[in-house]
């Protein structure tokens, strides 16, 4: 096997496929040969990602937060496919912009429900598959689970929670499946200029913000944080399991 097949045979799923760092992931793990699941809670989105793979793989509509939803897309895939290899628990959302005092419950609650409950029903569906494939989960957290940051009450808690949830399924299913998340730290995709004014002049805005990571001085593309998803998702992680894998160019080590 050449390090261009590193997942060939594999069957790997993406939750938020549709767009930014997941669709980055599954086009970098099926050019290293594996098979992905796209799913998104947009079903033409996670099929226009479908088109742009290497190897030809599938979409699926699924709302990571709704626990019926889950079970039905995993399911299709495991039928179609008899395994899962890969899980990248992806699919999340920026949630209120807000601080404590002016975050609504609801707001509160959603951003909770797909970052986090979203991964914990992922993972869950998954873990019997993975497990009898010996398998790897890498969760996509962020860099503010582990610092503070300004305007973020739901988002930062839901990403700490998917550290802790890594650490312990790690833990729990040590011998079996490897866990690992990775923090990226600002990543140039649709979701972060969502969170961005409509008056805003996006790359002025957007030139401003990368000067948070010390290490180049920008955001960071959404192929690189693919790059580090396929490494922890590889036999090259064999090493790796409950690590929260920080990406993000320098901005915490300040």
């Amino acid at each position: 096997m050449t390090i261009a097949q590193r997942l060939a045979g594999r069957t790997a799923i993406v939750t938020g496929a549709g767009a930014g760092i997941g669709r980055a992931i599954a086009v970098r793990l099926s050019q290293e040969g594996a098979f992905v699941a796209c799913l998104d809670i947009d079903p033409a989105a996670a099929a226009a990602t479908v088109a742009l793979l290497a190897v030809p793989g599938v979409a699926a509509t699924c709302n990571v937060a709704d626990e019926a939803s889950v079970a039905a897309a995993v399911a299709t895939v495991v039928e179609a496919r008899g395994r899962v290899d890969v899980l990248v628990n992806n699919a999340g959302i920026a949630g209120p912009q807000e601080p404590a005092l002016s975050t609504p419950l609801d707001g509160w609650q959603h951003t909770l429900a797909v970052n986090l409950t979203g991964t914990f029903l992922m993972s869950r569906a998954c873990l019997p598959a993975l497990i009898e494939a010996e398998g790897a989960i890498v969760n996509v957290a962020s860099a503010l689970a582990l610092v503070g940051w300004t305007d973020e009450c739901a988002y930062g808690p839901g990403k700490a929670g998917v550290v802790q949830l890594t650490k312990g399924m790690a833990m729990d299913y040590a011998g079996r499946i490897r866990v690992n998340c990775v923090c990226p730290g600002a990543v140039r995709t649709p979701m972060l200029e969502s969170t961005l004014p409509p008056s805003a002049d996006v790359e002025a805005t957007f030139a401003e913000y990368g000067k948070i990571h010390p290490l180049h001085q920008r955001l960071a593309w959404p192929e690189e944080i693919a790059d580090v998803v396929l490494f922890l998702s590889s036999d090259d992680a064999s090493l790796i399991t409950g690590a929260a894998l920080l990406a993000d160019a320098g901005f915490t080590a300040g």
